[in-house]
């Protein structure tokens, strides 16, 4: 199993250099990829609390599979369900967030507050990883970035098999649900505001959002120029696209501003490269779809 802190740094290391990538960067990166799909199929879908999960953690001891049995005290405890409350995470989970967090900080002597910013910064530095991690296997196939033709086709073979398990789909749906004051989103009304990120700075939580609503929205520029939309794609592109543009003449956020430019050109893109298809093995989609033309007539209006 590759983590999202390996990944990212072997790609980076692989598509970022300046020399030529050698046998053995390739096949590092091809094979961080492959073990990283089934994360990256998924993209930021986390198991959910469980009562039962809960219940094992406020026995105050907690059996993890490849570290053994762990003891709790009662701020353990409190951290580990607030942390599970405001992100929506399994109660386990979190108490692996807080074993994490020890080992990157060192928690001895620090306020349950900071503590819990700690954790929760951690996680979101992984989706960070995560979804830059896509965006820049996806930048490399599109753009010309001097990599080598084989490794490009390799790269571009793995983001189809993304794509055709429904990673479009996930982007569009993340980018909505993400906008949401909800533990999923930017947080309920008791939810902590603060995190603590990478370099110990406190951050909004809100803002840490909007920036990965913007690389969903980078994603799926690109991903269009990897694999054309389907009629599905475009509809719910559109119905995310009227949600942000609502905003968008009352809000002064330049974030905002930017996801709703990121839609825009998504929907552009998709709609004005199917027209202009004319390959013969990649005939116009949505052109030739008359229920399609329908029901986007429908929706537009």
């Amino acid at each position: 199993m590759v983590s999202p802190k390996q990944l990212i740094s072997i790609i980076e290391s692989s598509l970022l250099g300046q020399t030529p990538r050698t046998a053995a960067q390739r096949i590092e990166l091809l094979h961080a990829i492959r073990h990283s799909l089934p994360s990256l199929k998924s993209l930021l879908a986390y198991p959910p609390p469980k009562p039962s999960d809960r219940a094992e953690v406020q026995s105050k001891e907690v059996r993890l599979p490849d570290v053994g049995s762990i003891p709790l005290d009662d701020q353990d405890v409190q951290i580990a369900l607030k942390l599970s409350e405001d992100l929506h995470l399994n109660e386990i989970n979190c108490v692996r967030l807080l074993i994490s967090a020890n080992q990157e900080w060192g928690l001895l002597g620090r306020e349950p507050v900071e503590i819990f910013r700690l954790a929760a910064g951690l996680w979101y530095t992984e989706r960070r990883d995560i979804l830059t991690s896509i965006y820049m296997m996806l930048r490399a196939v599109v753009l010309d970035q001097g990599l080598e033709a084989d490794l490009i086709a390799d790269i571009q073979r793995n983001l189809e098999d993304l794509l055709h398990s429904g990673l479009r789909q996930r982007l569009i749906n993340l980018t909505k649900e993400l906008h949401r004051e909800e533990p999923t989103g930017f947080g309920g009304p008791s939810s902590e505001r603060y995190i603590l990120d990478s370099r110990g700075a406190l951050v909004e939580r809100k803002a840490v959002i909007s920036r990965e609503r913007i690389i969903l929205g980078h994603c799926l520029v690109l991903s269009i120029l990897v694999e054309r939309a389907s009629p599905k794609d475009v509809k719910d592109m559109f119905s995310v696209l009227k949600d942000c543009a609502k905003e968008f003449g009352v809000s002064t956020d330049p974030l905002q501003h930017q996801i709703t430019y990121s839609l825009l050109f998504s929907l552009v893109i998709a709609i004005l490269s199917d027209a202009l298809s004319a390959i013969t093995d990649k005939v116009p989609v949505l052109s030739h779809d008359a229920s399609f033309r329908r029901e986007f007539k429908d929706i537009v209006r």
